[in-house]
């Protein structure tokens, strides 16, 4: 069964607030993947790490949104044969725009709402997966805002009988931010995926034990603020 991923951590952005965890928690989620999911991950933004000759996450590297729309769709749809499963795994800023109708964003980094320059939008995404051959597509959203992916009432999967699965993971409903775990490198969505995908875990993994390790972290982390 051929794997593929697309991790994306964007720290660097030129007018919204620059943030310490996505390249952190990408790289993370980048390597699990590789040693124990059996995928072939592409990384976003990535940079050469010259002291072991490995490819990284740059953590001051900016990613525009030509660079992620070339990237997803590749990933779902690639040119020549599409993977049995396709893994897209996005950290970063979410936006949401409410002008008559409510949109949500992947921002990257070049983005201006007082522009109109939002970033990637999550409904065109939609209709991407949707046109997409990939059988098993796995979605991993990581940002404020999040949850707008999930509204599929105007994009029904409507495949049934064609063979496809469909798993989304949202940080937050679409109109809510995110958490940040406390005394930790990674946001509170990424520790518990981390922590739920760890090898040694002595159980099966599956995207309802991913969501309510989840959500278990954020009951932990509203008990203590």
């Amino acid at each position: 069964m051929s794997r593929d991923a697309l991790v994306v951590g964007i720290n660097t952005y030129d007018r919204l607030k620059c943030l310490n965890a996505p390249a952190a928690d990408g790289e993370a989620i980048a390597q699990i993947l590789q040693q124990y999911g059996e995928f072939r991950v592409t990384r976003l933004p990535a940079v050469k790490d010259k002291e072991n000759e490995t490819i990284r996450i740059g953590k001051q590297t900016k990613v525009s949104l030509t660079q992620l729309e070339k990237a997803i769709v590749q990933l779902f749809k690639p040119d020549g044969k599409p993977p049995d499963t396709a893994l897209l795994y996005f950290s970063g800023h979410g936006l949401r725009k409410n002008l008559g109708i409510q949109e949500g964003f992947l921002a990257t980094s070049e983005v201006n709402p007082d522009a109109g320059n939002w970033g990637f939008s999550l409904q065109w995404l939609r209709r991407l997966l949707q046109e997409s051959e990939v059988r098993q597509q796995i979605v991993i959203l990581d940002c404020c805002y999040s949850g707008e992916v999930l509204n599929f009432a105007e994009a029904d999967p409507g495949d049934r009988g064609k063979g496809r699965d469909r798993c989304f993971i949202a940080a937050s409903r679409d109109f809510e931010v995110v958490f940040e775990e406390i005394n930790s490198q990674h946001s509170v969505l990424t520790a518990a995926l981390l922590q739920g995908l760890e090898p040694k875990q002595d159980r099966w993994v599956s995207n309802y034990t991913l969501v309510d390790l989840y959500q278990f972290y954020v009951r932990l982390h509203r008990s203590v603020k």
